[in-house]
Formats: C-alpha cells, sequence, structure tokens
C-alpha cells in the first residue's frame, strides 16, 4: 500500500511541467473532450444506419448516411487539432524534463559517476523523460475512450436492461482480470528497466572505449560480457512481453465465450419479443465499444504505473533521492589572491580505510608548486581535493582563509581550472571546445592562449584550422595535442589558480620545455599545482612536497631535496628523463 501511494506522489511531480505550459494543456483536454463527443456521436449514428436498414427507408438511410459522413468528418478535423497541440506540449515538457535532469545531473558528486554505470544515467535522461512527456497525451486518449463507452454503457441500459446488465456485468469481470495482469506487468516491466540501464551503459563503453578494445583483443572477452547483459535485459523483456500476451490471450478467449452467451441471451429475449433485431443489430455494434472499457482502463492503469516507475527513476535525480548533491557554500570570492592550505584534513574513498590523515600544507599565491610520489600516493587526490571533486572527512581546506566548505559554486569553480592527464575533449570544433569555458572569447584571446600552449601552429596548418571538428574525446588529436588544447583551455579561462595533474605527461621534450617556460611565466600572477611522474618537469618549482605513506615528509626545492631526502632522490633517478 505504502509502494502505491509513493508512486502516485512520484507522478503528481509532472505537474508543474505541464502547468507550465496551461494553455496548451486546457486545449488538449477540451480537443480530447470534442473527440470524445463526436465519436460518441459517429458510433451513435452509425447504429442508426444499421437499424435504418431493418426499417429500410431510402430517405431516412441516406440522411443518416450523411450526418455521419459529416459527424466523422468533424471527428478527422478535431483529431488533427488535438495531435497538433498534443505534439507542441509534449516536446515541449520532454525538453524541460531532460533539461532539468541534466541539470541536476551536473550537481551530483562526482563519486556518483565513479561508481555507477552510466547507463543509470543515460537511460534515465533519454528514454524515461521520453515516456513522461508523452504520458499526458496517452493518459488523456485512454480518458476520451472511456468517456466514450461510459456513455455506450449508460445508453445501452435504454435499449435493454438485461443486455446491458450482461455487458456490464463483463466489464467488471474483465477489469478485475487486467487489474491483475498489470500487477505483474510492472513487477516484469521495472526488473527489464533496472537491467536495460546495465546494457545502455555497456553500450557506450563499447563505443568509447573501442579503440583499446581493439588493440587489446579483447573483443572476445568484451562481447561476451555485453553478451550476458544484453540476454539477461532481452530476457527480461521477453518475460515482460510474454506476460502481456498470454494475459491478453486468454482474456480474448474469455471475450468469445462471454459473446457467445450475449448471441444466447439476445436469442432468448428477441424470441420472448422483449427486444426487436434492430435493437440487438444496434446494441451488437455498441458492444465492441462497451466491451473496449476496459482495454481503456487497463491501458491507462498501465501507462499510469509505467509512468510511476519512469517518474520515480527520473525524480530519485531531480530530487537527489539516490544519489549524493554537490554541496556549496555561498560565499562569493571576487579577486582572489590564490592561497590554498590544508589543515588536517583527513579523507578517505571508503569508510573502512583513511587515505589521508592530518595532512597539512601551505601554497603561497603566485608560486609554482608541485607535489610528487610512489603512484597511489594521493597525488592527484589532492588536486581534487582543491577542485571540491570530492569533500573531505575532517579538517580543513583554506582558500585565501575561507573554507571551501563556506565558498559558492561559482567562487570555486571560476578560480580554479584544472588540466588532467587525460583530458576531455568534446566533439565539436577547436573554437567551440576552447569557448565552453569563455563562450564570448575573442579570435585573438584564442590564438594567444594556443601560442601559449604550444598548439596554434599546429592548429593553423589543418584544413579547417580553428573550425575543425575533433572528434569524440578529442581522438584525432594525439595525446601531447589534448594536453596542450587543454592547457590552452586553462590558460583562457584565467583563473587564479591552475592545477596541472599530469598535464605534461605526453608532451616531447621540446613542447614540455615551452609549456615549463609558459608555466613560469604565468606564476608570477597565478597559483601552479602541479603533479608529475616526469620530475624533470618540477624541477623549477618554488616548493615540492614529497608524499611517502600517504604524508608529507619533506618539502623544499630541487636542489635541496636532492642533497636532504633519500626518497626524492630515488624518485627522481626512476622517474626523470
Amino acid at each position: 500500500m505504502k509502494k502505491k501511494n509513493k508512486r502516485k506522489h512520484e507522478i503528481v511531480k509532472l505537474i508543474p511541467f505541464y502547468k507550465k505550459y496551461f494553455k496548451l494543456l486546457i486545449a488538449t483536454v477540451v480537443f480530447s473532450g470534442l473527440y470524445a463527443l463526436f465519436s460518441f456521436f459517429g458510433t451513435f449514428f452509425k447504429g442508426k444506419l444499421l437499424d435504418s436498414f431493418t426499417n429500410f427507408n431510402l430517405n431516412n438511410t441516406l440522411i443518416v448516411a450523411g450526418i455521419l459522413c459529416g459527424v466523422m468528418l468533424v471527428v478527422e478535423v478535431v483529431i488533427h487539432i488535438w495531435s497538433e497541440v498534443v505534439l507542441k506540449l509534449n516536446s515541449s515538457v520532454d525538453f524541460d524534463l531532460k533539461h532539468k535532469v541534466l541539470k541536476n545531473l551536473m550537481r551530483l558528486k562526482v563519486k556518483n559517476f565513479d561508481t555507477i554505470n552510466s547507463g543509470v544515467f543515460i537511460a534515465r535522461l533519454n528514454k524515461d523523460t521520453s515516456r513522461l512527456s508523452e504520458l499526458f497525451d496517452e493518459v488523456t486518449d485512454d480518458l476520451s475512450t472511456i468517456l466514450i463507452n461510459v456513455s455506450f454503457i449508460v445508453y445501452s441500459f435504454f435499449i435493454n436492461i438485461w443486455l446491458a446488465l450482461f455487458l456490464l456485468a463483463n466489464v467488471v469481470f474483465l477489469y478485475f482480470y487486467e487489474n491483475q495482469k498489470i500487477k505483474r506487468f510492472l513487477v516484469k516491466h521495472s526488473k527489464f528497466k533496472e537491467l536495460d540501464e546495465q546494457v545502455v551503459g555497456s553500450y557506450g563503453e563499447v563505443v568509447r572505449g573501442i579503440r583499446d578494445i581493439k588493440t587489446l583483443n579483447a573483443k572476445d572477452s568484451m562481447l561476451e560480457r555485453v553478451d550476458k547483459e544484453q540476454y539477461d535485459s532481452i530476457t527480461a523483456h521477453k518475460e515482460e512481453i510474454h506476460l502481456r500476451r498470454t494475459w491478453n490471450r486468454f482474456r480474448e478467449a474469455i471475450k468469445h465465450v462471454l459473446d457467445l452467451a450475449f448471441v444466447g441471451l439476445a436469442c432468448y429475449l428477441i424470441v420472448s419479443k422483449n427486444i426487436t433485431i434492430g435493437d440487438f443489430l444496434v446494441l451488437y455494434v455498441y458492444k465492441s465499444n462497451i466491451m473496449s472499457f476496459v482495454g481503456s482502463m487497463a491501458n491507462l492503469k498501465e501507462k499510469l504505473g509505467s509512468g510511476e516507475v519512469s517518474a520515480q527513476r527520473v525524480f530519485e535525480i531531480i530530487e537527489n533521492k539516490a544519489f549524493e548533491k554537490e554541496n556549496f557554500g555561498e560565499v562569493e570570492l571576487g579577486n582572489i589572491n590564490g592561497e590554498i592550505e590544508f589543515k588536517n584534513v583527513e579523507f578517505s574513498y571508503t569508510e573502512n580505510k583513511l587515505l589521508f590523515k592530518k595532512l597539512n600544507f601551505v601554497v603561497k599565491p603566485n608560486s609554482v608548486v608541485a607535489f610528487v610520489g610512489k603512484s597511489g600516493e594521493g597525488k592527484s587526490t589532492i588536486i581534487d581535493l582543491i577542485n571540491k571533486n570530492y569533500d573531505i572527512n575532517n579538517g580543513q581546506i583554506l582558500i585565501d582563509g575561507i573554507d571551501i566548505k563556506e565558498l559558492s559554486e561559482e567562487s570555486i569553480r571560476n578560480n580554479i581550472s584544472v588540466v588532467s592527464q587525460s583530458p576531455y575533449i568534446f566533439n565539436m570544433t577547436i573554437e567551440d571546445n576552447l569557448k565552453l569555458v569563455k563562450p564570448n572569447a575573442t579570435k585573438k584571446e584564442i590564438v594567444e592562449a594556443c601560442t601559449r600552449a604550444g598548439i596554434h601552429e599546429f592548429i593553423k596548418n589543418l584544413p579547417e584550422k580553428y573550425s575543425s571538428i575533433i572528434g569524440e574525446n578529442g581522438v584525432m588529436l594525439s595525446g601531447g595535442q589534448k594536453q596542450r588544447l587543454a592547457i590552452a583551455r586553462a590558460l583562457l579561462k584565467k583563473s587564479k589558480i591552475i592545477l596541472l595533474d599530469e598535464a605534461t605527461s605526453a608532451l616531447d621534450n621540446e613542447t614540455q620545455d615551452k609549456i615549463s617556460s609558459t608555466i613560469r611565466e604565468i606564476s608570477k600572477d597565478h597559483t601552479i599545482i602541479m603533479v608529475a611522474h616526469r620530475l624533470s618537469t618540477i624541477i623549477n618549482s618554488d616548493v615540492v612536497y614529497v608524499l611517502n605513506k600517504h604524508k608529507i615528509e619533506t618539502f623544499g626545492t630541487h636542489k635541496e631535496l636532492l642533497e636532504k631526502s633519500e626518497t626524492y632522490r630515488n624518485l627522481y633517478n626512476s622517474f626523470s628523463e
């Protein structure tokens, strides 16, 4: 019972999305009602036309036929206008739902995307929102049919009460039958939706990772993995369809038996002079409409049930019920200095094991600071914590003396740029990739940023230059070119703090030297934090922090550390070029 109430509560949340388009909503209801009205008259005059042939009169028959034709033409006009109004309403609601879900997806914590299959989000963003945007159209359609059928049930009592009562009993019996079918169907449908999410996520992984799948010769193993998920999903879908079709076949078989009983009862009433053949033929025409009442009620309940499942999944994202949302403060920072301090920071990816315990360091404004250490020490995690991709367990991270928990999202994101080892380059032109961080950037600013990042010469030799489309995740660029473009993006953004996470790992020595010079130049008015394995990239840093066993073992300049730190010397000898 609670589950049912929960579902009702979820679907009601669609009201604001439709209420926004109140005029279209009213127009949909009005034309739905007109459709029901004229469809009733259409079927009514069909019965009258049939009855006119039992007591044939040429003039009366032609008049009824003419009226029927006129009514059905009006029905077609109403349906056309109704469909146009509904199309506009559906597309508007579909856009708003997708926008709302996508906007809230961008507010979720990064850790949600670390552990949850992307298909969970893609399916809800695409399939479930579309399902909900079509729901009102389908509901009004079914309600119109139900209204028509109720009218026929009432009218049938004026023709013959015994046949009307028989038909009404049929309706009640079949309604309860359909109700049992729907309960079982929704269980199967919910299971299928979950499995379908997994498959959609795997499809995305295959498409995005197709090059690695080929080079790793992992086609067979990947295909086997996806086939297993596809098989489970298709099996669940097959079970869902099988259940519906099996119950439908039994329902139709029952209806055939009831039809025979209806004819038998009608024969008895005709013989006993309780009904004329003409009235029987009229009721026989209406019978299919009356019996479709059950189908319309079942369809309505099934669609609402399916809509509840989709609404539940969509509003889990919109209202952050199943996924954790990023939390920011309200303090706005304008022109920041760029000082960063970690005070007794504790952090863990899992509840059982701390990565950092009492981590402390200070990064002075307008300086170049590097973090070095073996893999797994948490260097990249420090970058993520500064950018608030993850929340710390205890302690404080301060920017200009203010706890980042108190800072607004704009204050953090606008003042910090991150360039990672594998930056994501979007499937759009080079210029559009750059303008993502500064939509109003001028051509001069774009060229300047690319020149400083050492990629302008490459771009100007492309056939379409800055208008060149570079494929999903910059597939048409080398690793080094992607890194340079990402660095250009950070320079164009002009953030006070720039975080470089292995951002020069794919660069050749010449380009690396140019980027290092650029980093040294911009550090005059930027705070630069670098994480690097290739220690040759950080030897000119103002301060180098050495991480060992997830703690800062020591710090100093490159020369100082070579003299006093065995850990640093070993790292330098292992990784420097």
